[in-house]
């Protein structure tokens, strides 16, 4: 089916779809590394806490969950960002 639009109008929708999906890639990839950087400071916090309280040492683990987690998240958006 031919568009019916002139050919510079289709360039022009084109160029504006491609706008918006890169600011929506943008936007999601900053999204999750701020979500990143919020379960690093939550591991930090839990790993602080795990130093003033030696009698629990599982928490150490506990703190290194949202530390992994963070890290996946953070790899994985920057991945996708510079891979697009």
């Amino acid at each position: 089916m031919v568009d019916p639009r002139p050919a510079g109008d289709a360039r022009q929708h084109e160029t504006r779809e491609r706008e918006l999906r890169q600011r929506e890639l943008r936007e999601r990839t900053v999204s999750a590394m701020v979500s990143a950087a919020l379960l690093a400071v939550l591991g930090t916090l839990i790993f602080a806490w795990a130093l003033r309280a030696p009698e629990y040492p599982w928490l150490f683990a506990v703190g290194a969950v949202p530390w992994g987690v963070g890290l996946v998240m953070f790899a994985a958006a920057l991945w996708r960002y510079t891979r697009a």
